[in-house]
């Protein structure tokens, strides 16, 4: 019974810790985000400006993602652990808020939290914040995972994940129909759902990649990559035939011209991108990740 008592304390205890961790987490913001300073010391009231609360409740949701791949061993003392998961907590916190930062400025150079969030409040910039926050975390809990608490490899394949994620956020203009910074302009939502879905498809390819057995870290790397070009093959192909399948067109109903602008500017066309996108990803990666071809071919 006494035993019982103490992991329950013991438990308590962890709780404290990983609310310690979240505090520092929240005030880490302000390194990157210095106006967030009224939003993260004063009392914040979630109603007030629903962008706001978006941008930054979908961020806690993201860290919370990257801690649940943590833990504590209690076989080699609960100081021991807590100091490790501390120390882990604050690390992956700071790589955090750094690949939202990267991303943010690659995606959305053209536009300023402060203006977007603050004095607009933008709810289609605010929803893109928000498939970055839970994309980044998908990504980031992986390459934590992978890292199997080494700070070297955690570092390089971090560097690997966010080269991959740049470059893969550059490909998003070559697939929609959609004109990105001018309907974040006019706070479209089209374009919020599309690149949502794109995003987290995109997460959920790079994660399946980066989730591979290694002992050479050398040549993870270049499997990683040769798992990535053959996603870059593999997912217009299933895009393509989503479209034939589903008999998809981007033309108005008894009109031999495009739809209007106008039209792509709805929620419906941009649900149907972020959709066709997001269904891609997941069965590209089936393809890329799932496929166990034993001894069908010889050896020599």
């Amino acid at each position: 019974m006494n035993e019982i008592f103490d992991r329950l304390l013991i438990r308590i205890i962890l709780v404290s810790v990983v609310c310690g961790v979240l505090f520092v987490y929240k005030y880490a913001h302000l390194l990157f985000y210095p106006t967030m300073k009224k939003q993260v010391t004063k009392r914040f009231y979630p109603s007030e400006n629903p962008a706001d609360t978006i941008h930054m409740f979908s961020r806690l949701v993201g860290f919370t993602i990257i801690l649940s791949s943590l833990g504590f061993d209690e076989s080699h003392g609960i100081f021991l652990s807590i100091f490790h998961f501390f120390v882990w907590g604050s690390l992956t916190c700071g790589l955090y808020l750094l690949s939202l930062f990267l991303i943010e400025s690659i995606v959305l150079y053209n536009f300023e939290y402060k203006d977007e969030v603050l004095k607009r409040q933008n709810l289609t910039y605010a929803i893109i914040c928000l498939s970055h926050a839970l994309s980044i975390a998908h990504v980031t809990r992986t390459v934590v995972d992978q890292s199997e608490n080494s700070l070297v490899i955690l570092f390089v394949l971090w560097l690997l994940a966010m080269v991959v994620m740049g470059f893969s956020s550059k490909y998003y203009t070559l697939l929609t129909k959609l004109n990105f910074n001018r309907l974040i302009t006019q706070q479209r939502p089209s374009v919020a759902l599309s690149y949502a879905g794109y995003t987290l498809g995109i997460s959920w390819l790079v994660g399946g990649s980066f989730d591979q057995e290694h002992y050479d870290i050398s040549m993870y790397c270049v499997q990683v990559m040769l798992k990535m070009l053959l996603a870059l093959i593999i997912y217009p192909l299933f895009k393509r035939g989503l479209e034939y399948v589903f008999k998809t067109r981007t033309y108005a109903a008894g009109a031999d011209a495009p739809i209007q602008d106008t039209d792509q500017q709805n929620w419906g066309y941009g649900f149907y991108e972020g959709s066709l996108f997001l269904a891609a990803a997941i069965l590209t990666s089936m393809i890329v990740n799932h496929i166990q071809f034993g001894t069908i071919y010889p050896f020599f």
